[in-house]
């Protein structure tokens, strides 16, 4: 049975997935940590998975709200894991986990959009991240517009990407699914710094 940890509050989940809301502090199954598991790096050595962990912990990535849509019903979650991997063609890809609405809705429209957070966007990680949009409209009382792909664009953000998912690079990644996708669609909206997860983590 594997087990995983809210990275919130420290509750301790068993089974095969994150739940879909963490019983004590209801954020959404993105901030669960497996702690438990087979691996292909299970026979590390645990000083040596204590020094990887310090040095993978040190990567630098943003957060983003990924939104999307499905038969007329828009969704967008909180994430980190969103990057560039060519820029000619211009291609990125993100990670996503298989229990979230957002994913479904992925899967189904083939289109994300990636909205770039800045340094003040506390209160839209909190809207998009601590929740299931299976539980409550996200996007009541939020200013947006719908990009070309149908997907929301957030006001406020820094700037925004519209992919389009190459349905033969999509990845099972075991509890996520990475989605390769085209950009077919972008504009910066301001040069501002953007919030990093370091960031977010310290000043959270």
């Amino acid at each position: 049975m594997k087990k995983w940890k809210c990275t919130i509050c420290g509750y301790v989940f068993e089974g095969d997935n994150p739940p879909e809301k963490c019983p004590l502090c209801c954020v959404g199954p993105e901030f669960f940590k497996l702690i438990e598991e087979a691996t292909d790096n299970s026979n590390i050595s645990d000083e040596e998975k204590s020094a990887a962990k310090k040095a993978i912990y040190k990567m630098s990535y943003g957060m983003y709200i990924i939104t999307s849509h499905k038969e007329g019903k828009i969704n967008g979650q909180a994430c980190n894991t969103a990057f560039q991997i060519t820029s000619d063609p211009m291609r990125v890809a993100i990670g996503i986990n298989k229990n979230n609405l957002t994913g479904e809705y992925i899967l189904a429209s083939g289109t994300f959009a990636i909205n770039i957070l800045g340094k003040d966007s506390h209160p839209l990680i909190r809207r998009f991240g601590y929740r299931s949009g299976r539980e409550f409209d996200k996007f009541e009382g939020i200013s947006y517009n719908l990009g070309s792909t149908g997907c929301p664009l957030l006001e406020g953000v820094l700037g925004y990407l519209e992919c389009r998912v190459i349905p033969e690079k999509v990845v099972d990644c075991g509890t996520h699914r990475l989605f390769v996708a085209d950009v077919v669609s972008g504009k910066l909206l301001s040069d501002e710094e953007p919030m990093t997860y370091d960031y977010y983590r310290k000043t959270k």
